[in-house]
């Protein structure tokens, strides 16, 4: 085995040998116009006689290849000087950032040149020059022109405001012609949030003194957040002036929110300990009083509420959290927060996951799909084994099996009252029968027998159950629409709102082909898992 180990150890060796080898044969000498990515010009615009303002501009060069280069001997002619970025190594796929200053704004006049650098493979022979032609014009300082005001607070908008609200935000500024000669005006820039519309030409001609007006608006669309732009105003002889509009877009609140809108607890294994609470806020947006109801969950615990009245633009905070003792699951939903004529709606998540452990009963294998439930079942003494040592989860389960484990649930109280002809006196499940008919969990068949032995359905399990759940006066979650499963309509009449309120709380799921299968049968093991999921998540 060690033998060929090494063997495939030695082959996987020659083979990135090679590899080296080939890429080593490959490697290209001198760099070619597709191994470069830089910039078509540098253009340092129109600059005011004598200025020491804004005189650095900055591009990238980008070595697009896999192997590391060299700039070297970099030139630019006269007018300008390279601060940085245009000596030494290039590696690989990466890019530098390149600094070139104007030397001086003493003359008026036209400033052309090109920059020069040359390009080589560390490990090559040859180079490649990146030409760049620089540009730059110096203008008389007598262009000038001034922006009144200098800056605006637009205020605020929500959160997919339309265009008619932005509009109603809009403000006017006006420009004026400062300097000494006649000024065209050439457009604006560093409106990236905001629309600016010039009311006469935009490339009006203003004489000295003269002025002309823009109305700014904040542009359709903006995500929320806050937005500041420096907008700057250009005329052809480059003459600026700049004006800072800002504008916060705010997330639309509903008339009853909830802050954070989402909670997530994590995971946690199944005999996990209380959860710390985590707080949200609840905020009345509207104008009027709103008159709470107490938030419920199957899955999660929730402080009471503070309050029943929630005054206008008020708010109160709750308190929440997983209920301890969850199966393993996933209980990633919604809680719903009510109101008189509101709602808000929180999304949680939280999972639990199950431990391996050993099993009470040799034919449950530890971890297998149903082995937590029935050592919780087991545990809680709802169920018990069959003898010998087995639990035999894939068994069918009787009519009569679950009553009395439900009887057990409810900790076996005395019974009266008659039962049902086809239930013998004396049998195992007589005074659970009793108990079951007594309590309206169950009512007997139209020719008004139980039938103990026989095998429980799917839709009867979730009809006794139900009704044990009514007769325990617990919160009962809106019922799920069943219409998604193609056998809906084979339903019994008196199950439908029973296996409504299981599938919604999810107790009864759909089978592996999709379907509902209300009339199917349930095995010991299923029967264990749903009533482990019924009693963590009611409570019991």
């Amino acid at each position: 085995m060690e033998d060929a180990k090494k063997a495939v150890t030695n082959a996987q060796k020659a083979l990135d040998d090679a590899q080296k080898a080939l890429e080593e044969e490959n490697k290209p000498t001198t760099p070619g116009s597709s191994d470069l990515g830089y910039s078509s010009s540098v253009d340092f615009g129109k600059q005011a006689k004598g200025s020491t303002n804004d005189l650095t501009r900055t591009f990238t060069i980008t070595n697009r290849t896999k192997y590391a280069m060299t700039l070297s001997s970099p030139s630019v002619g006269n007018y300008y000087t390279v601060i940085s970025g245009a000596t030494g190594t290039l590696s690989a796929g990466s890019s530098t950032t390149v600094t070139l200053r104007l030397d001086s704004t003493s003359s008026t006049g036209t400033y052309n040149s090109t920059f020069t650098v040359y390009a080589s493979f560390v490990e090559g022979t040859g180079s490649y020059t990146i030409s760049i032609p620089v540009y730059a014009q110096v203008v008389d300082s007598n262009y000038s022109i001034s922006v009144d005001p200098t800056s605006k607070d637009l205020g605020k908008l929500s959160e997919g405001y339309e265009e008619k609200t932005a509009k109603e935000k809009e403000v006017t500024v006006t420009v004026q012609n400062k300097g000494a000669s006649d000024v065209r005006m050439d457009g604006v820039k560093g409106n990236d949030h905001f629309t600016v519309t010039a009311v006469n030409s935009e490339s009006i001609t203003l004489k000295n003194g003269e002025k002309t007006d823009y109305k700014i608006v904040p542009k359709k669309g903006l995500a929320i957040g806050t937005y500041t732009d420096t907008i700057v105003f250009q005329t052809r002889e480059g003459a600026t002036a700049s004006f800072k509009a800002t504008v916060a877009v705010e997330k639309k609140l509903a008339p009853l929110s909830v802050e954070p809108a989402s909670l997530n607890f994590g995971t946690a294994e199944e005999g996990y300990t209380a959860l710390t609470y985590q707080t949200i806020t609840l905020k009345n947006n509207t104008d009027s009083s709103l008159l709470m109801t107490q938030p419920t969950s199957y899955s999660y615990e929730i402080s009471a509420l503070p309050q029943t009245v929630l005054t206008a633009g008020g708010s109160m905070t709750l308190n929440i959290r997983p209920r301890t003792g969850l199966p393993a699951n996933k209980y990633d939903g919604i809680i719903e927060f009510n109101s008189n004529t509101e709602q808000a709606k929180l999304t949680v998540q939280f999972t639990v996951t199950r431990p391996a452990g050993p099993s009470t009963f040799n034919d449950v294998a530890s971890g297998s799909t149903f082995a937590a439930d029935i050592a919780y079942v087991s545990q809680k003494g709802l169920m018990s084994g069959v003898g010998g040592g087995k639990f035999n989860p894939q068994a069918p389960i009787t009519r009569g099996q679950l009553v009395t484990i439900l009887y057990r649930l409810e900790g076996q109280p005395a019974v009266s009252g008659l039962g049902f002809s086809d239930v013998a006196a004396g049998s195992y499940c007589e005074k659970a029968v009793k108990w079951a008919a007594a309590t309206g969990v169950t009512t007997g068949g139209a020719d008004g027998l139980f039938r103990p032995n026989d095998p429980i359905t799917r839709e009867q399990m979730a009809t006794f159950l139900y009704r044990y759940n009514q007769y325990k006066g617990f919160f009962v979650v809106k019922l799920a629409d069943l219409s998604t499963f193609p056998d809906a309509g084979s339903i019994a009449s008196y199950a439908k709102d029973a296996l409504s309120w299981a599938n919604g709380s999810g107790l009864i799921n759909g089978t592996g082909d999709g379907r509902l299968n209300p009339s199917g049968g349930a095995t010991r093991g299923q029967a264990a898992a749903i009533l482990h999921r019924y009693c963590v998540s009611i409570g019991q």
